[in-house]
């Protein structure tokens, strides 16, 4: 008796108000998942909202006894019902395969499957829309109801297997929720199907199945997004955890620097006074050159010193960036580049020299930071001459580095198009010497300074005035020569600057 009562229960859902509370429920997920679309930019949000409004819509004609029900009984409703029935079985079908295939991250485990899918769905949609306006046009067709049953529904359960194969070998915490909505969902479906497919419609005693299946479904698929929700915001507070643990890191090693540099600046400052008072007029030239020596250096930590923040603040803009993208892999590998490159640097100042092989890497990790920036739009190339030991070359430390910042600021960051920077290592015509060769096919130096002048708050570049002025120390301290020279790649046909050229010599001897 209590069976016969609860079966006698479903199959009214459709007056006892089962049904309307189904609709509700889907009207209401609608909604809802609608609203955190926008607020997460998630496309599953929209998927599955979508989803949820095309079935709520093609269950309205069902529900007795409610405000709407008189509607269907007009010419309007009647209108209604024919124009809805076959795009909700589409796009019912393509919003929930393609929700799947969003929350399981199908296209990166397997790409080729999900592009086979997207084609065998865009050529089914069009047919389907074209049959479906050949139906609007004569209610008498019955092309769209064969394509449907024949092709279009075949076609769906071929895609739901084999996005419940992928599901079931994906490893995401999610998917043993998926995988029972799939299944709860499938069944209902599969029932409700055989069971009407004479009539090419919904038989109305049985729709409870459907009813039972949509709930449980949406059950699942909501406690599966709630999961999903909660890994990102785990990911992301991990995320941020190592994001302040860098910023702690790299605030340790500025204030390192700047004491480091304090006590440098004592030091110097005693041991000027001393040389001052013990210098004799016999002794004047050496220890003048002494104290530019020690001069030259104090400026060079002044640049590291001021290399440094300047660094922090352009890379903290960038991985801000990637954190307001919520690009989180991204962000953590941009962090240990930078730490990197911040390591390299420290240990390079404590050293008046370096290989030329280290020099050319903290090289290429500083502009791999700064070409980030530029979307990778600048292609850096390295080559040296045959027979050339780079590790056997010693070069000032961070020498070449003003000459690269300056190719990349002032000569490609307005240009547009193809971004070229060339690093070339060889002999020199000098004897004794190697060649440094840094092109780029920025700008020019003519429109460069033409923008300078404009702009009265340009000034010298601080690292070229240091640079010039330390490879004059060299020289004259090893008593040979270092120097460099700048000048413009000219096209002879036409005359306009291709570029600039910065050439560096140093000695090999």
């Amino acid at each position: 008796m209590k069976a016969a009562t609860i079966r006698s229960f479903f199959e009214n859902s459709n007056q006892n108000g089962f049904g309307f509370l189904t609709v509700v429920v889907l009207f209401y997920l609608f909604v809802f998942f609608f609203i955190q679309f926008f607020q997460h930019k998630k496309r599953y949000y929209l998927l599955y909202s979508l989803y949820a409004l095309v079935n709520a819509a093609s269950l309205l004609k069902y529900i007795d006894g409610v405000f709407f029900s008189d509607f269907f009984d007009t010419s309007l409703g009647r209108v209604y019902d024919r124009a809805i029935h076959y795009p909700s079985q589409l796009f019912g079908s393509l919003f929930f395969s393609y929700f799947i295939i969003e929350i399981m991250q199908l296209r990166k485990t397997f790409p080729k499957s999900i592009k086979v899918i997207d084609v065998a769905y865009l050529v089914s949609s069009i047919i389907f829309l074209v049959l479906w306006g050949v139906y609007m046009n004569d209610y008498s067709s019955y092309l769209i109801d064969y394509f449907h049953a024949y092709v279009f529904l075949i076609l769906s359960y071929i895609v739901f297997f084999a996005a419940f194969y992928m599901v079931a070998k994906g490893n995401m915490a999610i998917k043993g929720y998926i995988l029972s909505g799939m299944s709860v969902l499938v069944i209902s479906y599969f029932a409700i199907s055989v069971m009407s497919m004479r009539a090419m419609t919904a038989n109305r005693e049985t729709l409870y199945i459907y009813y039972i299946g949509i709930l449980i479904e949406s059950l699942l698929f909501a406690l599966a997004i709630g999961l999903e929700q909660k890994m990102v915001y785990r990911e992301k507070a991990l995320v941020q955890k190592k994001y302040i643990q860098q910023l702690e890191e790299n605030q340790t090693m500025k204030e390192s620097i700047n004491r480091t540099l304090s006590e440098e600046l004592l030091q110097t400052k005693t041991e000027i006074e001393d040389l001052s008072a013990e210098a004799q007029r016999e002794r004047t030239e050496k220890l003048t050159m002494k104290f530019e020596n020690k001069f030259a250096q104090l400026r060079l930590n002044a640049l590291r010193s001021q290399m440094s923040p300047h660094f922090i603040f352009n890379a903290l803009n960038s991985i801000k960036s990637y954190f307001i993208d919520n690009d989180q892999e991204k962000a953590i590998f941009y962090l240990s580049k930078f730490s990197k490159l911040i390591r390299c640097i420290l240990e390079s100042s404590r050293a008046e020299e370096i290989s030329l092989k280290e020099e050319l890497d903290i090289l290429e990790m500083y502009i791999a930071i700064e070409n980030d920036r530029f979307k990778n739009d600048i292609q850096f190339k390295i080559a040296s001459d045959e027979g050339i030991e780079l590790e056997n070359i010693m070069i000032p430390a961070l020498i070449l580095q003003p000459f690269i910042e300056n190719a990349i600021w002032h000569g490609l960051s307005t240009k547009k198009g193809e971004k070229l920077l060339n690093l070339s290592v060889g002999y020199s015509k000098l004897p004794n010497t190697i060649e440094i060769s840094i092109a780029d096919n920025g700008v020019g130096r003519r429109v460069s300074e033409d923008r300078n002048l404009t702009n009265p708050l340009k000034k010298e570049s601080l690292g070229l005035t240091l640079t010039r002025d330390r490879l004059d120390l060299f020289s004259k301290k090893f008593q040979k020569h270092y120097s460099y020279r700048i000048e413009d790649i000219i096209d002879e046909t036409i005359g306009d600057a291709l570029g600039t050229r910065v050439v560096v010599q140093i000695p090999n001897a």
